[in-house]
Protein backbone atom coordinates (compact mmCIF):
# COMPACT_ATOMS: atom_id res chain seq x y z
CA UNK A 1 0.00 0.00 0.00
CA UNK A 2 1.10 3.50 -0.89
CA UNK A 3 0.99 6.20 1.62
CA UNK A 4 -0.43 9.55 1.12
CA UNK A 5 -2.21 8.27 -2.23
CA UNK A 6 -5.99 8.22 -3.39
CA UNK A 7 -7.15 6.21 -5.88
CA UNK A 8 -10.26 7.74 -7.93
CA UNK A 9 -12.83 4.96 -8.97
CA UNK A 10 -14.98 6.26 -11.34
CA UNK A 11 -17.81 4.10 -13.27
CA UNK A 12 -18.07 4.98 -16.94
CA UNK A 13 -20.77 4.73 -19.24
CA UNK A 14 -20.65 6.12 -22.37
CA UNK A 15 -20.61 10.31 -22.15
CA UNK A 16 -17.91 11.05 -23.94
CA UNK A 17 -18.04 14.91 -23.60
CA UNK A 18 -18.53 14.77 -19.51
CA UNK A 19 -16.38 12.18 -18.97
CA UNK A 20 -13.59 14.51 -21.00
CA UNK A 21 -14.35 16.84 -18.49
CA UNK A 22 -14.34 15.33 -15.49
CA UNK A 23 -10.83 13.55 -16.17
CA UNK A 24 -9.49 16.96 -17.49
CA UNK A 25 -10.92 18.73 -14.15
CA UNK A 26 -9.08 16.22 -12.53
CA UNK A 27 -5.67 16.80 -13.45
CA UNK A 28 -5.71 20.29 -14.11
CA UNK A 29 -6.49 20.37 -10.42
CA UNK A 30 -5.47 17.91 -8.47
CA UNK A 31 -2.23 17.91 -6.40
CA UNK A 32 -2.78 15.14 -4.11
CA UNK A 33 -1.31 11.81 -5.16
CA UNK A 34 -3.75 9.93 -7.01
CA UNK A 35 -4.89 7.34 -9.77
CA UNK A 36 -7.39 7.00 -12.17
CA UNK A 37 -9.27 3.41 -11.37
CA UNK A 38 -11.62 4.03 -14.35
CA UNK A 39 -14.51 0.90 -14.66
CA UNK A 40 -15.67 1.43 -18.36
CA UNK A 41 -19.51 -0.24 -18.24
CA UNK A 42 -19.89 -1.21 -21.89
CA UNK A 43 -19.50 2.08 -23.38
CA UNK A 44 -19.76 2.49 -27.05
CA UNK A 45 -16.98 2.88 -28.82
CA UNK A 46 -15.99 6.69 -28.78
CA UNK A 47 -16.10 6.68 -24.86
CA UNK A 48 -14.19 3.25 -25.43
CA UNK A 49 -11.49 4.78 -27.49
CA UNK A 50 -11.20 8.02 -25.50
CA UNK A 51 -10.59 5.72 -22.49
CA UNK A 52 -8.30 3.81 -24.11
CA UNK A 53 -6.32 6.97 -25.17
CA UNK A 54 -5.75 7.83 -21.40
CA UNK A 55 -3.00 5.41 -21.01
CA UNK A 56 -0.64 7.19 -24.04
CA UNK A 57 -0.71 10.30 -21.77
CA UNK A 58 2.03 11.45 -19.21
CA UNK A 59 0.06 13.71 -17.27
CA UNK A 60 -2.53 10.41 -16.43
CA UNK A 61 -1.97 7.70 -14.63
CA UNK A 62 -5.02 5.54 -15.01
CA UNK A 63 -6.53 1.96 -14.90
CA UNK A 64 -8.73 1.37 -17.26
CA UNK A 65 -11.22 -2.31 -16.33
CA UNK A 66 -13.12 -2.84 -19.57
CA UNK A 67 -16.71 -4.97 -18.80
CA UNK A 68 -18.64 -5.92 -22.09
CA UNK A 69 -21.82 -5.94 -20.61
CA UNK A 70 -23.19 -2.84 -18.32
CA UNK A 71 -22.72 -4.41 -14.42
CA UNK A 72 -24.12 -1.11 -13.09
CA UNK A 73 -22.92 1.76 -10.97
CA UNK A 74 -22.29 -0.59 -7.78
CA UNK A 75 -20.73 -3.72 -9.17
CA UNK A 76 -18.73 -1.00 -11.28
CA UNK A 77 -17.74 0.98 -8.11
CA UNK A 78 -16.18 -2.99 -6.21
CA UNK A 79 -14.46 -3.82 -8.74
CA UNK A 80 -12.58 -0.75 -8.27
CA UNK A 81 -12.68 -1.13 -4.40
CA UNK A 82 -11.85 -4.89 -5.15
CA UNK A 83 -8.45 -3.56 -7.51
CA UNK A 84 -7.12 -0.59 -4.92
CA UNK A 85 -4.69 -0.47 -2.76
CA UNK A 86 -4.14 2.87 -1.43
CA UNK A 87 -4.82 4.26 1.65
CA UNK A 88 -7.75 6.45 0.84
CA UNK A 89 -10.00 5.72 -2.04
CA UNK A 90 -12.76 8.54 -4.22
CA UNK A 91 -15.63 7.39 -5.34
CA UNK A 92 -16.28 9.80 -8.57
CA UNK A 93 -18.63 10.38 -11.03
CA UNK A 94 -18.12 11.10 -14.32
CA UNK A 95 -20.80 13.54 -14.53
CA UNK A 96 -18.07 16.07 -11.77
CA UNK A 97 -16.04 18.85 -12.21
CA UNK A 98 -13.24 19.18 -9.95
CA UNK A 99 -11.73 22.24 -8.78
CA UNK A 100 -8.60 23.20 -7.63
CA UNK A 101 -7.37 21.36 -4.42
CA UNK A 102 -10.49 19.52 -4.50
CA UNK A 103 -9.03 16.47 -3.25
CA UNK A 104 -6.05 17.21 -0.93
CA UNK A 105 -8.75 19.26 1.01
CA UNK A 106 -10.84 16.56 1.69
CA UNK A 107 -8.33 14.07 2.49
CA UNK A 108 -6.55 17.29 5.24
CA UNK A 109 -10.16 17.48 6.07
CA UNK A 110 -10.30 13.69 7.17
CA UNK A 111 -6.81 13.95 8.48
CA UNK A 112 -7.86 16.54 10.78
CA UNK A 113 -10.78 14.93 11.81
CA UNK A 114 -9.97 11.78 12.86
CA UNK A 115 -13.45 10.21 13.65
CA UNK A 116 -14.85 10.96 10.08
CA UNK A 117 -14.71 7.87 7.98
CA UNK A 118 -16.37 9.14 4.47
CA UNK A 119 -16.33 12.98 2.72
CA UNK A 120 -17.98 14.39 0.74
CA UNK A 121 -16.88 17.92 -0.92
CA UNK A 122 -19.32 21.02 -0.79
CA UNK A 123 -20.91 21.13 -3.94
CA UNK A 124 -24.20 21.96 -5.76
CA UNK A 125 -25.99 18.86 -4.49
CA UNK A 126 -25.71 20.34 -1.18
CA UNK A 127 -27.55 23.63 -2.66
CA UNK A 128 -24.02 25.43 -3.03
CA UNK A 129 -24.42 27.13 -6.52
CA UNK A 130 -22.08 30.00 -7.97
CA UNK A 131 -23.66 33.12 -7.95
CA UNK A 132 -24.98 34.36 -11.65
CA UNK A 133 -22.37 35.21 -13.35
CA UNK A 134 -19.49 33.39 -11.36
CA UNK A 135 -17.36 30.59 -12.53
CA UNK A 136 -17.46 27.38 -10.38
CA UNK A 137 -13.40 28.12 -9.91
CA UNK A 138 -14.48 31.45 -8.63
CA UNK A 139 -16.62 30.43 -6.38
CA UNK A 140 -14.21 27.29 -5.26
CA UNK A 141 -11.99 30.02 -4.46
CA UNK A 142 -14.58 32.14 -2.17
CA UNK A 143 -14.68 28.26 0.14
CA UNK A 144 -10.77 28.33 0.50
CA UNK A 145 -11.19 29.95 4.15
CA UNK A 146 -13.12 27.01 5.19
CA UNK A 147 -10.06 24.87 4.83
CA UNK A 148 -9.97 22.27 7.28
CA UNK A 149 -13.94 22.47 8.31
CA UNK A 150 -16.44 20.19 8.18
CA UNK A 151 -20.40 19.84 8.01
CA UNK A 152 -21.29 16.42 9.42
CA UNK A 153 -23.87 14.40 7.38
CA UNK A 154 -26.31 11.94 7.91
CA UNK A 155 -24.88 10.19 5.07
CA UNK A 156 -22.66 11.02 2.18
CA UNK A 157 -23.60 11.39 -1.32
CA UNK A 158 -21.15 9.03 -3.92
CA UNK A 159 -21.37 11.30 -6.41
CA UNK A 160 -17.88 12.22 -4.77
CA UNK A 161 -16.88 10.71 -1.83
CA UNK A 162 -13.47 10.40 0.24
CA UNK A 163 -13.64 7.16 2.56
CA UNK A 164 -10.46 5.63 4.59
CA UNK A 165 -9.05 2.16 3.71
CA UNK A 166 -9.76 1.13 7.53
CA UNK A 167 -13.49 1.37 6.75
CA UNK A 168 -13.31 -0.13 3.82
CA UNK A 169 -11.39 -3.26 5.37
CA UNK A 170 -13.93 -3.26 8.24
CA UNK A 171 -17.08 -3.22 6.18
CA UNK A 172 -16.15 -4.55 2.89
CA UNK A 173 -17.13 -3.33 -0.54
CA UNK A 174 -21.11 -1.60 -1.11
CA UNK A 175 -23.77 -3.98 -0.77
CA UNK A 176 -24.64 -5.39 -4.36
CA UNK A 177 -28.62 -5.78 -3.58
CA UNK A 178 -28.88 -2.17 -4.69
CA UNK A 179 -27.89 -3.45 -7.82
CA UNK A 180 -27.49 -0.12 -9.86
CA UNK A 181 -27.40 2.34 -7.88
CA UNK A 182 -29.43 4.23 -5.50
CA UNK A 183 -29.70 3.86 -1.61
CA UNK A 184 -26.26 2.02 -1.69
CA UNK A 185 -24.33 4.99 -0.61
CA UNK A 186 -26.90 5.99 2.24
CA UNK A 187 -27.15 1.80 3.46
CA UNK A 188 -23.24 2.43 3.48
CA UNK A 189 -22.69 5.42 5.83
CA UNK A 190 -25.19 3.89 7.64
CA UNK A 191 -23.26 0.70 8.40
CA UNK A 192 -20.15 3.31 8.73
CA UNK A 193 -21.86 5.19 11.65
CA UNK A 194 -22.46 1.92 13.40
CA UNK A 195 -18.95 1.47 13.74
CA UNK A 196 -18.48 5.07 15.51
CA UNK A 197 -17.51 6.82 12.09
CA UNK A 198 -18.85 10.16 11.09
CA UNK A 199 -19.73 11.08 7.26
CA UNK A 200 -19.23 14.74 6.88
CA UNK A 201 -18.70 17.45 3.80
CA UNK A 202 -15.03 19.63 3.66
CA UNK A 203 -16.35 23.14 3.28
CA UNK A 204 -13.26 23.90 1.65
CA UNK A 205 -13.82 21.67 -1.25
CA UNK A 206 -15.87 21.75 -4.35
CA UNK A 207 -16.96 19.90 -6.77
CA UNK A 208 -19.70 20.42 -9.37
CA UNK A 209 -22.53 17.90 -9.94
CA UNK A 210 -24.21 17.48 -13.39
CA UNK A 211 -26.69 15.03 -11.67
CA UNK A 212 -28.12 12.06 -12.72
CA UNK A 213 -26.69 11.95 -16.14
CA UNK A 214 -26.56 8.36 -16.20
CA UNK A 215 -29.53 7.64 -14.70
CA UNK A 216 -31.50 9.64 -16.79
CA UNK A 217 -31.16 7.13 -19.75
CA UNK A 218 -32.67 4.07 -17.64
CA UNK A 219 -35.79 3.22 -18.69
CA UNK A 220 -36.85 1.83 -15.23
CA UNK A 221 -35.24 4.72 -12.93
CA UNK A 222 -38.36 5.46 -11.10
CA UNK A 223 -39.07 2.05 -10.24
CA UNK A 224 -35.14 1.07 -9.45
CA UNK A 225 -35.43 3.99 -7.11
CA UNK A 226 -38.51 2.50 -5.63
CA UNK A 227 -37.38 -0.94 -4.84
CA UNK A 228 -34.15 0.31 -3.71
CA UNK A 229 -36.14 2.52 -0.63
CA UNK A 230 -38.24 -0.51 0.12
CA UNK A 231 -34.48 -2.17 1.16
CA UNK A 232 -33.02 0.30 2.48
CA UNK A 233 -36.32 1.68 4.74
CA UNK A 234 -37.17 -1.80 5.54
CA UNK A 235 -33.70 -1.81 7.12
CA UNK A 236 -32.92 1.17 8.39
CA UNK A 237 -36.53 2.77 9.03
CA UNK A 238 -36.86 6.40 7.42
CA UNK A 239 -36.03 9.89 8.99
CA UNK A 240 -38.18 11.85 11.52
CA UNK A 241 -38.90 15.66 11.32
CA UNK A 242 -38.66 17.12 14.55
CA UNK A 243 -39.50 20.92 15.64
CA UNK A 244 -38.02 22.15 18.72
CA UNK A 245 -39.10 25.61 19.72
CA UNK A 246 -37.49 27.76 22.09
CA UNK A 247 -38.85 31.24 23.47
CA UNK A 248 -35.87 31.34 25.49
CA UNK A 249 -32.95 29.16 26.36
CA UNK A 250 -33.27 27.28 29.53
CA UNK A 251 -30.71 24.55 29.22
CA UNK A 252 -28.82 24.59 26.29
CA UNK A 253 -26.55 22.23 27.46
CA UNK A 254 -30.15 19.65 26.82
CA UNK A 255 -31.14 21.18 23.67
CA UNK A 256 -27.51 20.07 22.40
CA UNK A 257 -27.92 16.53 23.26
CA UNK A 258 -31.54 16.64 22.09
CA UNK A 259 -30.32 18.32 18.57
CA UNK A 260 -27.17 16.28 18.19
CA UNK A 261 -28.70 12.75 18.92
CA UNK A 262 -31.75 13.16 16.88
CA UNK A 263 -29.30 14.47 13.64
CA UNK A 264 -26.87 11.65 14.68
CA UNK A 265 -29.26 9.08 14.73
CA UNK A 266 -30.64 10.02 10.99
CA UNK A 267 -33.42 12.67 11.87
CA UNK A 268 -33.99 16.55 10.56
CA UNK A 269 -34.63 18.74 13.10
CA UNK A 270 -35.66 22.52 12.74
CA UNK A 271 -34.84 25.03 16.24
CA UNK A 272 -37.53 27.58 15.87
CA UNK A 273 -35.71 30.22 18.00
CA UNK A 274 -36.42 33.73 18.78
CA UNK A 275 -34.44 35.66 16.80
CA UNK A 276 -31.63 37.68 18.63
CA UNK A 277 -31.14 34.41 21.01
CA UNK A 278 -27.85 32.65 21.10
CA UNK A 279 -27.44 29.33 19.37
CA UNK A 280 -27.57 26.80 21.44
CA UNK A 281 -25.69 23.57 19.62
CA UNK A 282 -22.02 23.28 19.48
CA UNK A 283 -22.54 20.42 16.24
CA UNK A 284 -22.64 22.15 13.26
CA UNK A 285 -24.64 19.29 10.95
CA UNK A 286 -26.75 19.90 7.98
CA UNK A 287 -29.60 18.42 9.53
CA UNK A 288 -29.89 20.59 12.62
CA UNK A 289 -31.72 23.81 11.09
CA UNK A 290 -32.22 27.10 12.70
CA UNK A 291 -35.32 28.87 12.08
CA UNK A 292 -35.56 32.56 13.42
CA UNK A 293 -39.52 33.51 15.01
CA UNK A 294 -40.27 37.18 15.38
CA UNK A 295 -39.59 37.50 19.32
CA UNK A 296 -42.99 39.15 19.75
CA UNK A 297 -44.82 36.97 17.98
CA UNK A 298 -43.24 33.89 18.72
CA UNK A 299 -46.41 31.95 19.79
CA UNK A 300 -48.30 32.82 16.67
CA UNK A 301 -45.60 32.87 13.81
CA UNK A 302 -43.89 29.18 14.92
CA UNK A 303 -47.90 27.65 14.91
CA UNK A 304 -47.79 29.50 11.35
CA UNK A 305 -45.01 28.27 10.18
CA UNK A 306 -45.99 24.49 11.80
CA UNK A 307 -48.51 24.30 9.44
CA UNK A 308 -46.68 26.04 6.80
CA UNK A 309 -44.19 23.03 6.44
CA UNK A 310 -47.14 20.56 6.81
CA UNK A 311 -48.42 21.20 3.17
CA UNK A 312 -44.64 20.67 2.39
CA UNK A 313 -43.19 17.62 3.98
CA UNK A 314 -44.56 17.88 7.43
CA UNK A 315 -42.73 18.12 10.90
CA UNK A 316 -44.19 14.97 12.64
CA UNK A 317 -42.99 15.57 16.26
CA UNK A 318 -42.65 18.79 18.24
CA UNK A 319 -40.55 19.69 21.12
CA UNK A 320 -40.37 22.41 23.58
CA UNK A 321 -39.49 22.96 27.41
CA UNK A 322 -42.17 25.66 28.05
CA UNK A 323 -45.60 24.63 29.63
CA UNK A 324 -47.21 27.52 28.17
CA UNK A 325 -46.19 26.97 24.18
CA UNK A 326 -46.55 23.27 25.22
CA UNK A 327 -50.33 23.99 26.22
CA UNK A 328 -51.05 25.88 22.75
CA UNK A 329 -49.15 23.29 20.80
CA UNK A 330 -51.68 20.44 22.30
CA UNK A 331 -54.84 22.75 22.09
CA UNK A 332 -54.00 22.96 18.23
CA UNK A 333 -52.99 19.24 17.47
CA UNK A 334 -56.19 19.23 15.31
CA UNK A 335 -54.74 21.46 13.04
CA UNK A 336 -51.08 20.46 12.49
CA UNK A 337 -51.27 16.47 13.77
CA UNK A 338 -47.77 15.89 15.22
CA UNK A 339 -47.12 14.66 18.51
CA UNK A 340 -45.92 16.94 21.06
CA UNK A 341 -43.38 16.74 23.53
CA UNK A 342 -42.97 19.28 26.22
CA UNK A 343 -39.78 18.96 28.54
CA UNK A 344 -38.78 15.67 26.95
CA UNK A 345 -35.76 13.55 28.23
CA UNK A 346 -33.24 12.45 25.13
CA UNK A 347 -34.01 8.74 25.85
CA UNK A 348 -37.67 9.53 25.77
CA UNK A 349 -37.70 10.94 22.56
CA UNK A 350 -34.94 9.04 20.61
CA UNK A 351 -37.48 6.26 21.53
CA UNK A 352 -40.11 7.65 19.83
CA UNK A 353 -38.55 8.91 17.15
CA UNK A 354 -37.22 5.52 16.81
CA UNK A 355 -40.97 3.94 16.69
CA UNK A 356 -41.62 6.47 14.06
CA UNK A 357 -38.98 5.66 12.00
CA UNK A 358 -40.54 2.35 11.23
CA UNK A 359 -42.06 0.83 8.34
CA UNK A 360 -45.13 -1.00 8.69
Amino acid sequence: MKENSCDIIMPVWNEPDVTRECVDSIVEHTRYPYRLVIIDNASDAPTKEYLLSLNGRADVKAEIIRNEENLGFVKAVNQGIRFSDAPYICIMNNDTVATEGWLETMVAAMEGHKDVGLINPTSNTFSHDPDAGETIDQYAAKLRRFTNKVQELHCCRFFCTVIKREVLEKLGPLDEIYHLGYFDDTDYCKRAQGLGYRTARAKGAYVYHKENTSFKKLRDNSALFKANEKIFLERWGRHVRVGYFLDKIRSKEKINEVAVEAARSGHQIFLFIKKGLEWPVGLDHYDIVRVDVNPHLFGIVSIYKILKRKKKKGIEVLLTDSPLFGAVLNLTRFLHGSDVFVNVRKEALMDRLKERSKIF
